[in-house]
């Protein structure tokens, strides 16, 4: 559920108990029914108030926690991509690991150290630019990220 959709379940909420509690009862019952239903109707909107700000809250925590760890994978993918490059410069064939940053995918590169010729890469050129022409078309194709 997004925010919006909790918010609005909120005010409904708010509204249905004021609704439901329309006819007076116990020391309120010779005051005007309008004038009850408004001030429950005021306690009713002040709680799904509170209610809003604290769903507000914690989607905001919610946030914050998944860009930190984001961040945090994406550190450790830096770190291991680097790792494995310093692993690979002893052998005759280089094998270098890096990230398209349009993609997000691991690249793999081996190349013959004396010509500096690339034997492979995987994915291929052909397969990385569908990936860059996929990510240029979620603007046109989709409104909003998921």
């Amino acid at each position: 559920m997004n925010s919006i959709d909790a918010h609005s379940a909120l005010a409904t909420r708010a509204a249905s108990d004021v609704i439901a509690t329309r006819a007076p009862s116990g020391p309120a019952a010779g005051a005007r029914p309008e004038a009850v239903s408004a001030a429950e109707g005021i306690a009713a909107v002040k709680r799904a108030s509170e209610q809003v700000v604290r769903v507000s809250d914690s989607l905001a925590s919610q946030k914050t926690r998944a860009s930190e760890e984001i961040q945090a994978v994406q550190a450790k993918l830096d770190e291991i991509v680097s790792h494995l490059n310093v692993k690979m410069e002893v052998r005759d064939k280089s094998l270098n690991f890096s990230v398209d940053e349009v993609s997000n995918r691991v690249m793999v590169t081996v190349t013959d150290k004396v010509s500096g010729e690339v034997v492979r890469q995987v994915p291929s050129e052909a397969i990385l630019k569908v990936a860059h022409n996929i990510e240029a078309l979620k603007g046109v194709l989709f409104d909003r990220n998921i």
